[in-house]
Parts: structure tokens; C-alpha cells; sequence
């Protein structure tokens, strides 16, 4: 497959699906009965949730860059 048609594969997609609601309760049902014992743990399950929702944002980023950019930075639409 060409790399226009890679382009423009990947600029019709749909947005990606968030992580965070996902996974950030199955941290806090893992997390949050161990931290109950252990308080330093709740240190753990921030940095846990701050991983996700980065990660999150970064993909949104990587999402939103190749949807409105590719075909530009590939010479495939003109900007303007």
C-alpha cells in the first residue's frame, strides 16, 4: 500500500478509544485495598493514573497529528 494511501487510511479513522476510564478503576480495585495496609501505595497508584491519562494524551496527540498533517507533510493536500 502507498504511503498516500496509508495517509489517508489513517485520517478517516476514527478518534481512538480512551484508556483511562478503562483501566483506572481496575487500578483502584487492585490498588486501593493494599494501600489501606500500606499508605505509601496511594503514591503508587498516582503515578499509575498520571501514566495513563499521559499515555492517553499522547495517543490523542499522535491521533489528531497524523489526521490533519500526514497528507501535508507527505505533499498530498496543499495547506490553506
Amino acid at each position: 500500500m502507498s504511503l498516500e494511501k496509508w495517509a489517508n487510511y489513517l485520517k478517516n479513522m476514527p478518534p481512538p478509544p480512551r484508556l483511562a476510564p478503562l483501566l483506572n478503576p481496575k487500578i483502584d480495585a487492585l490498588i486501593h485495598p493494599l494501600a489501606e495496609k500500606k499508605k505509601t501505595l496511594y503514591i503508587a497508584d498516582a503515578l499509575i493514573h498520571t501514566i495513563v491519562e499521559q499515555f492517553d494524551s499522547l495517543v490523542m496527540s499522535l491521533y489528531k497529528a497524523s489526521k490533519y498533517n500526514l497528507t501535508k507533510m507527505l505533499g498530498g493536500e496543499k495547506s490553506g
